[in-house]
């Protein structure tokens, strides 16, 4: 479902570029699912359960700022 909904994102222009933070079972499942117009518009994949983490975590892990606890 989740990545049906962002082939539809991606084929309507929603976006241009994306990164994606998924728990490492998770992101190989999304893998096998991505459209090519999805797979061509990913910058960054990140295998990393980000759950209920604050979003400054999730902004450092994506710049490389600081390494997020756990």
């Amino acid at each position: 479902d989740t990545a049906d909904r962002i082939k539809t994102m991606a084929l309507a222009g929603s976006f241009d570029a994306l990164a994606v933070i998924a728990a490492p079972k998770t992101l190989g499942e999304l893998r096998k699912h991505w459209h090519k117009e999805v797979e061509r518009r990913i910058v960054e994949e990140i295998a990393k359960d980000m759950t209920g983490r604050p979003l400054p975590d999730i902004e450092a892990l994506l710049t490389g700022d600081a390494a997020p606890p756990g």
